[in-house]
């Protein structure tokens, strides 16, 4: 075979190649949406009143329990639904998320409460940690070995730095009535319900994978029901996510009786 043939012919080869791996990439780059509705079944206990008396700025904040949250139409507020990955595995992420992970997500002690209630937080991404109350606050943050005072006005800014199973607690050690949780993945397919209970997770890739139904006062969602389907006694369901499409689970109902008041 002459030189100028063998070039022709690593040239078409190469062409191919390229046709191939594209082909590939966009087969690779289907996205869908999983969304749907939290919403209580029944009357949840009613959580009680904190404590706050003892630091006088916190006790003109009357920060409340906020440990079952209901919202419009009886909707649960911060519920957690999120991809869930085996130990050692990795989902593809949408280019679309890549600009977030430029900016920092914030955790503010704000009236002796920390807002939101609920962080959501890529491994890698920044966390700011502020207090914009006229007091000192302690955030400790133990899935990341965070345990750092604030004083009044202050910020501090940290790297998340590790994946948590499921969301994990933030605590004042100085006023040990605040409480809050924060949930660190490797991925951004993650949501927390807002006032009228709805989620929605967006640019998932295509195929089947596991989620999880989590709520800080039922620990796992377990066995609710939703459209096609229902979650196990661990709060997961494997549910197929098709490219262009959105799944609706609909309304996914928590049993009240399974929400507990600590």
């Amino acid at each position: 075979m002459s030189f100028r043939v063998m070039k022709s012919f690593c040239a078409l080869v190469s062409a191919f190649s390229m046709i191939v791996v594209g082909s590939v990439s966009a087969e690779a780059a289907d996205w869908g949406t999983i969304k749907g509705r939290i919403l209580i079944d029944g009357t949840p206990a009613k959580p009680g009143p904190l404590d706050a008396s003892k630091d006088k700025v916190c006790a003109e904040k009357k920060p409340v329990n906020e440990v079952i949250v209901v919202g419009k139409d009886n909707a649960l507020v911060n519920a957690v639904v999120y991809l869930r990955l085996s130990p050692g595995k990795k989902v593809e992420v949408n280019p679309a998320y890549d600009a977030e992970m430029n900016k920092a997500v914030e955790i503010d002690n704000n009236g002796c409460a920390f807002k939101p209630h609920v962080t959501l937080v890529r491994v890698g991404q920044s966390l700011d940690i502020k207090n914009s109350d006229p007091t000192g606050h302690n955030t400790n943050i133990q899935a990341f070995a965070f345990n750092q005072t604030i004083a009044s006005n202050q910020k501090v800014t940290v790297k998340a730095s590790t994946a948590s199973p499921l969301p994990s607690p933030v605590v004042c050690n100085i006023h040990p009535f605040m409480k809050g949780y924060i949930l660190s993945q490797n991925h951004p397919y993650m949501a927390a319900t807002g006032e009228d209970g709805t989620f929605e997770i967006k640019d998932i890739p295509a195929g089947k994978h596991d989620f999880q139904f989590w709520h800080e006062a039922a620990g796992y969602l377990k066995d609710v029901e939703f459209k096609g389907g229902k979650a196990d006694r661990r709060g997961r369901a494997e549910l197929t996510i098709a490219a262009g499409q959105t799944l609706d689970l609909g309304d996914i109902k928590v049993k009240a009786s399974d929400l507990k008041v600590k």
